[in-house]
């Protein structure tokens, strides 16, 4: 018994010295870390003669196009510590070598190395969002494009690219912010103004308030203003369309496209009037556009008013560089003026002096093909069969008379004649 106590003592003194070790061990603080020695003189010399010489060889082999050798002294330079303080002549050229060796992740990675000592450059900026587009990253893509935007905000050609990207991804909130961005740079850019409007109909925003609050805090901007009412005539709303036109034509008469406009809207309505009001006004503006004067022929025609109509398809005529068009006009107003005419007689058949106003109308539709305006082409074919005079027709008049005007009250204004053949 005695030898077995001693035993136990025996371990148990061995088991507290071996827990006394371990627990000095635990509480003895590891050896202090060495601070990084500043480098001497020399060193810094000697390092700053390799980064020299890496520089110069990265460059020298990127122009020679050996791109594993310039990434390889690129790497180098960076490892020696000097990319910071070579920062704009590196890291573009860096992962540029990358990109020319088909790794386009670390031409990325470089790239951002770059960024962190040059945040605002341009370069840098664009040339990573193009390699992030190239491996498919479209989210850095679109990130790294609106720092660009951040830093420089009249790129037209960044921002064309971003709305882009963001327009296929669907992002359109974003989308409606970058173009208000742009918009502040470039207030009439049509481009802009137009896609702006289609983001906030895809992103399911009606555009009209934003159309109409951009137009109200700048009303001296005409384009915004028949922008908004462009948009309010397609929701049919014509009343406040025609008062926002009369709004931006009163404050810049000059706004060819506020006439314009409020004609069409007019006319698609049934407004006849208010149409050829605008028109003439247009007209005004301009005496040697013809395109107003041949609209004007065309609306007094639908009114039925036949010598206004004919009035302006003369002047249309008069002032036409090629006249296939005008020509065409003022042929439809004989034809229109005839039809209708002949449709007044008891029988409903056009008598002779009827086919003497078709006959004026069939050579104006020929006129106007000859020139090249083939749309006239199937009228003259139908009035040729049908409704100019026959050889009959011509028999029964008398055998003195050589030239022919239409006579009667319904064509007491036309002045033209037609020779018998």
């Amino acid at each position: 018994m005695k030898q077995l106590l001693t035993t136990i003592s025996l371990v148990s003194t061995l088991f507290w010295l071996a827990a006394g070790s371990i627990l000095l061990q635990t509480c003895v603080p590891p050896p202090p870390v060495e601070e990084e020695q500043p480098l001497s003189e020399e060193e810094l010399k000697r390092r700053e003669r390799e980064c020299l010489i890496a520089l110069s060889n990265a460059w020298e082999y990127y122009k020679n196009r050996e791109f594993e050798s310039s990434v390889r002294n690129y790497m180098k330079l960076v490892d020696l510590g000097c990319g910071e303080e070579n920062a704009q002549d590196v890291y573009i050229y860096f992962g540029r070598a990358y990109i020319e060796l088909g790794n386009i992740d670390s031409a990325v990675w470089a790239f951002k190395q770059g960024l962190r000592y040059l945040p605002e450059d341009k370069a840098l900026l664009e040339i990573i969002a193009y390699a992030n587009g190239r491996i498919g990253n479209i989210t850095e893509q679109i990130y790294y494009l609106q720092r660009y935007t951040e830093v420089d905000p009249t790129n037209a050609e960044i921002f064309a690219s971003l709305t882009d990207l963001l327009a296929a991804e669907e992002r359109y909130d974003d989308l409606i912010l970058t173009l208000q961005q742009w918009l502040e740079v470039e207030p009439n850019n049509p481009r802009v103004q137009t896609d702006l409007i289609a983001a906030y109909e895809m992103a399911g925003k009606d555009p009209l308030t934003f159309m109409r609050q951009r137009w109200e805090d700048n009303p001296t901007n005409a384009q915004w203003g028949i922008d908004y009412a462009e948009k309010l005539v397609e929701n049919a709303d014509f009343v406040m369309a025609y008062r926002v036109l009369e709004s931006v034509i009163q404050r810049t008469p000059t706004a060819r496209g506020a006439y314009e406009l409020l004609a069409n809207a007019a006319l698609d309505e049934g407004d006849v009037d208010r149409a050829i009001s605008a028109l003439e006004r247009l007209f005004a503006l301009d005496r040697t556009d013809e395109r107003p004067a041949l609209e004007l022929s065309r609306a007094y025609l639908r009114q039925g008013e036949y010598p206004r109509a004919m009035e302006w398809a003369e002047t249309a005529l008069q002032i036409s560089t090629n006249g296939g068009e005008a020509l065409y006009v003022r042929a439809e107003v004989y034809y229109t003026t005839a039809e209708d005419c002949a449709s007044q007689h008891e029988s409903g058949a056009p008598n002779f002096q009827d086919k003497l106003v078709f006959l004026l109308a069939y050579d104006d539709y020929k006129a106007a093909v000859e020139k090249g305006y083939r749309r006239a082409r199937t009228r003259a074919d139908f009035l040729e069969k049908n409704l100019i005079p026959s050889k009959g027709d011509w028999f029964l008049q008398p055998a003195d008379l050589r030239v022919f005007k239409p006579q009667g009250d319904c064509y007491s204004w036309i002045t033209r004649t037609v020779r018998r053949p």
